[in-house]
């Protein structure tokens, strides 16, 4: 299903689309706005705050420049 929604969505074909990935995404796309930690958990379902602080270290759009 997730792949026939990137395919939907126009990701390129090439880049590797995973729950995983998307989710990550989706916890650096919401720290990057300044929501905060709870709310990031109540959307991704995150049973606590260590476990998005992992994914926060280095944001997209840092790791693009």
């Amino acid at each position: 299903m997730l792949k026939a929604m990137a395919k939907d969505a126009g990701f390129l074909k090439h880049k590797r689309i995973t729950n995983h990935s998307v989710r990550k995404l989706l916890v650096q796309k919401l720290q990057n706005a300044n929501i905060p930690p709870t709310e990031t958990m109540a959307i991704t379902g995150h049973k606590n705050v260590q476990s998005i602080t992992n994914y926060s270290n280095i944001s997209v759009e840092q790791q693009q420049k």
